[in-house]
């Protein structure tokens, strides 16, 4: 895989990341206000468990694309890259 895409599917999986740790974040201050006995907590508390595997799955492709991109110099960073595309 060239660099230039690495660093592309580098941007992807951060986006996803900071996006679903928003919704996670969401998600738990919504459970926090939830009665612990109801039914929609223990939905809550599913969904907070699906998105965390989830940030799990794709912070570990992001630790491959870094894999990848190690030792290479000159690199731009995520910002950088995103500033120009």
């Amino acid at each position: 895989m060239s660099v230039d895409q690495n660093i592309e599917d580098l941007q992807a999986v951060s986006d996803h990341v900071l996006a679903t740790t928003d919704q996670l974040r969401k998600l738990e201050l919504e459970k926090r206000e939830v009665d612990p006995g109801s039914k929609r907590f223990l939905e809550l508390a599913k969904r907070i468990e699906s998105l965390a595997a989830e940030v799990r799955v794709v912070s570990a492709s992001e630790t491959d694309l870094a894999s990848e991109l190690n030792g290479e110099s000159n690199l731009p960073t995520i910002n950088e890259a995103e500033a120009t595309s």
